[in-house]
């Protein structure tokens, strides 16, 4: 800070206007980092479909812990989601009035009382200062409403990937059940065959062998 006063009417004015400045562009990176959130939405996405076919359009009936780690992920995915939609939803920060309005109207309303110049140029600056405050109030809540929503969606997302990987390993563990009935059911096949076709030949032989002995 320096030699810098808070009695200063110059100084104050610089920090709130620089503070100010600060919460603006805060508010904007919280928006921004949706990205983040969009990258871990897409990664559910990967699974989600073939995950949604094994439980409900297919025949076989799975774990119940299949269908709570499903139903739990999903909880919590639309949970982050309506979080994330509320962190996206347009809010307007607050406009501080054209700078006209003081040195103009403020200004010409103070010196038609007969204030001195000196005396009006401080009544000027407080009622600006006054303004930045409350701008700076304002847009530090929203940009605070804007955070908790980036949390709470960033937070449920990844709590979402507990029953989600859960999930994962149970599909992959079902493909690989249904890829080894079916090797199971060809190996049969091509066994029945194979006695079959044995068995015919053994026929055929046998038939030979008897009319060989008659003859």
């Amino acid at each position: 800070m320096g030699n810098k006063s808070f009695y200063d009417l110059d100084y104050i004015i610089e920090i709130n206007e620089q503070r100010l400045e600060q919460y603006i562009n805060l508010h904007q990176k919280s928006v921004d980092r949706f990205t983040t959130l969009l990258m871990v939405y897409s990664a559910f996405c990967i699974f989600l479909v073939p995950i949604i076919q094994t439980l409900f359009f297919s025949k076989e009936q799975y774990h119940w812990s299949y269908y709570c780690s499903f139903y739990l992920f999903c909880t919590l995915f639309i949970i982050s989601i309506v979080n994330s939609i509320m962190l996206l939803s347009p809010e307007a920060l607050y406009i501080l009035v054209a700078p006209s309005v003081y040195y103009k109207r403020i200004r010409q309303t103070f010196e038609t009382k007969g204030i001195s110049s000196a005396q009006t140029d401080v009544m000027v600056k407080r009622y600006y200062i006054t303004e930045l405050e409350k701008a700076i109030i304002t847009n530090r809540l929203k940009l605070n409403r804007k955070t908790s929503f980036y949390n709470r969606a960033f937070r449920f997302a990844i709590m979402a990937c507990i029953p989600y990987l859960y999930c994962i390993w149970l599909q992959i563990n079902s493909e690989k059940k249904v890829l080894l009935k079916k090797e199971i059911i060809n190996n049969l096949s091509s066994f029945t065959k194979t006695n079959h076709i044995c068995g015919g030949k053994n026929q055929n032989s046998k038939k030979s062998t008897i009319t060989w002995s008659k003859q």
